[in-house]
């Protein structure tokens, strides 16, 4: 009781995030979107029947498990999984395990936030902001697979930190089987290995020069350093391993397809809800992923239009914050590091503001080089690295205690929460009027 008392305020933020992803979570019929694909493929996982996709198999591994664990609940109806078509299922049974993985994000990035810096009013902010972002939201409350690479990336990211702060041999391996996992749910996960081998060897790099650790904090030894960041290409094809003795196809002509599909004729691929990588912060194409709409007529002959809608859309105002934060710490990182090495002393915030930065490059930055159509939900792995840049600002100005200080803490996360507030209804896909509806597209690229 004690326990729960005293985390009453992280409790209270996971019942929110549980409430805002599992609440009417079956309302939606389904299939949408890409709910066309990957619950598909998991129900052909579950049947036997071969099929092809553009990504590695963990994701509708998870799918299939998820449709699997839902037909053995007595109060659900009967699946008959040797013949069931994806429209003929209840769309709860490929949803709700994407719930849960968002969830427990949240839970994960409170965890990585006490970890990195010990501070839990930090922890708290982020995941808050996890838990109100309406791009995660929206991810996890449908059928498809990007909730599980952000989940299983951060979690690596997790282990990793504890496993160098702790000197945890078994930590480290953790963090490398879930690398592993992140790039066999989707191949845009390397951002997450890349993250952590860029910080290790601007660590590694630093302690061999006249730099001052305020703890120890570093790869000590290149060995283990060396066989950390291969293992996860041996998880990777372990994953590979049911789908390729029951497939016609070898594992190299499996992956001849899918980069076939994401590097040659890209062009030819346009899709009308795709975005540059570089509008992502600014949310100028969100996605479209449901539209319904009623109209209902009065006994005065009036009419009124009632519109059912899911959109992708990123929390405004946290997203914008979020961004400028990611440039006031790389200004402040910078010029941290531009010091003389001799009278440079890395602090807990400086290991901090470097994960930070190095994740959201390296999840953001190798878009600008994709062929192929990009979407909005490409930047969420980037995004999240933004939340904990926010959080650790905000953080900083709250323990200022100056009045102005706190004036601006108090703004910002304000206007977040009124932001997702407002934003809710195409979040969750509530019916309002159409009216409502059209306030709430701010721009016409929203539509």
């Amino acid at each position: 009781m004690t326990s729960i008392i005293g985390n009453w305020q992280i409790i209270l933020i996971l019942l929110i995030g549980a409430a805002l992803r599992f609440y009417n979570l079956g309302f939606i019929p389904g299939p949408i979107f890409d709910e066309v694909f990957y619950p598909d493929f998991a129900l052909s996982y579950l049947k036997g029947e071969p099929f092809f996709s553009v990504h590695p198999p963990l994701g509708s591994y998870i799918l299939a498990f998820g449709i699997y664990i839902y037909d053995l609940i007595p109060w659900a109806e009967g699946i008959d999984l040797s013949s069931a078509q994806l429209d003929q299922i209840n769309p709860l049974s490929f949803r709700w395990i994407g719930a849960l993985a968002g969830v427990i994000l949240i839970y994960v990035g409170y965890k990585l936030a006490i970890e990195m810096l010990d501070q839990r009013f930090f922890a708290l902010l982020v995941a808050l902001f996890l838990a109100l972002d309406g791009s995660l939201m929206v991810d996890s409350r449908i059928g498809i697979i990007n909730i599980y690479l952000c989940l299983f990336g951060f979690m690596a990211i997790l282990f990793f930190v504890k496993g160098l702060k702790n000197s945890e041999h078994g930590s480290l391996i953790v963090s490398s089987f879930l690398l592993g996992a992140v790039i066999s749910v989707k191949w845009n996960g390397l951002g997450f290995w890349l993250t952590l081998l860029l910080f290790s060897l601007l660590f590694f790099f630093l302690s061999r020069k006249q730099t001052s650790f305020d703890y120890k904090y570093q790869i000590s030894k290149i060995a283990s350093f060396v066989i950390y960041f291969f293992a996860p290409f041996f998880i990777y094809l372990l994953f590979w391993l049911p789908e390729i003795f029951d497939s016609e196809y070898s594992l190299i002509d499996k992956h001849f397809q899918m980069i076939s599909y994401h590097f040659e004729n890209a062009d030819q691929k346009d899709h009308p809800y795709s975005s540059p990588w570089y509008t992502w912060p600014f949310m100028i194409r969100p996605i479209g992923y449901f539209f319904d709409s009623e109209t209902l007529v009065g006994e005065d002959g009036s009419s009124i239009e009632f519109y059912s809608a899911i959109h992708l859309l990123p929390n405004p105002a946290l997203s914008l914050l979020a961004f400028c934060a990611v440039i006031i710490l790389t200004f402040k990182w910078i010029d941290t590091l531009a010091r003389p090495a001799s009278s440079l002393r890395l602090s807990k915030d400086t290991y901090a503001i470097s994960l930070i930065l190095l994740g959201y490059y390296s999840n953001f930055l190798p878009w600008a080089i994709a062929s192929r159509s990009t979407f909005i939900y490409h930047y969420q792995p980037a995004a999240v690295f933004s939340f904990f840049a926010l959080a650790f600002l905000l953080h900083k100005l709250f323990i200022k205690n100056k009045f102005e200080n706190k004036l601006l803490y108090y703004f910002a996360l304000s206007l977040i929460c009124i932001s997702a507030i407002y934003w809710l209804p195409i979040h969750l896909g509530l019916e309002i009027t159409s009216e409502n509806f059209y306030s709430r597209m701010w721009f016409s690229s929203w539509i």
